[in-house]
């Protein structure tokens, strides 16, 4: 495919007209904006500002209904990674692997990166923060953290 994309290429610039600057102007700068998108695209993928994960783990108390589950992924989850200071964020049930060393046991997961430990500590007092526990602490029977530092 790459051969015949090149062939393709190859017959067009020799089949245009050689004397054309207008046309040799255009190729140049479909070039440098062809080589300034794959800068930009490998920036991009080398780039991972995350030094602080934040997990928290939830065990639904058993009376919470599936409309209430709903609404906590939803409106609750789904608004607290809004936070401004959380750089990725993830969450989610767990996904029942079988393994002896796989807790599957929590009704939900929340994976928040943070640049740094001053923006995790910003998210803790963060309002949506606040609002979610005060929203939603009597759903859950059991809340785990565990927060670690990125090594690179």
């Amino acid at each position: 495919m790459n051969k015949v994309l090149f062939l393709f290429i190859l017959l067009f610039a020799f089949g245009c007209n050689q004397d054309s600057p207008q046309l040799q102007t255009e190729i140049d700068n479909l070039k440098e904006r062809l080589a300034t998108s794959q800068r930009a695209l490998n920036e991009l993928d080398n780039v991972d500002e995350t030094e602080f994960i934040h997990t928290v783990f939830f065990w639904m108390n058993k009376k919470v209904t599936d409309e209430q589950k709903a609404d906590f992924t939803k409106n609750g989850l789904g608004e607290l990674v809004k936070v401004s200071s959380i750089y990725k964020s993830y969450f989610g049930p767990p996904a029942m692997t079988p393994r002896d060393v796989v807790d599957n046991s929590y009704s939900f997961a929340l994976v928040c990166h943070f640049k740094n430990k001053a923006d995790q500590d910003k998210y803790q007092i963060d309002p949506i923060h606040l609002k979610f526990i005060e929203d939603y602490k009597g759903l859950w029977e059991k809340v785990q953290v565990y927060d670690n530092l990125v090594m690179k």
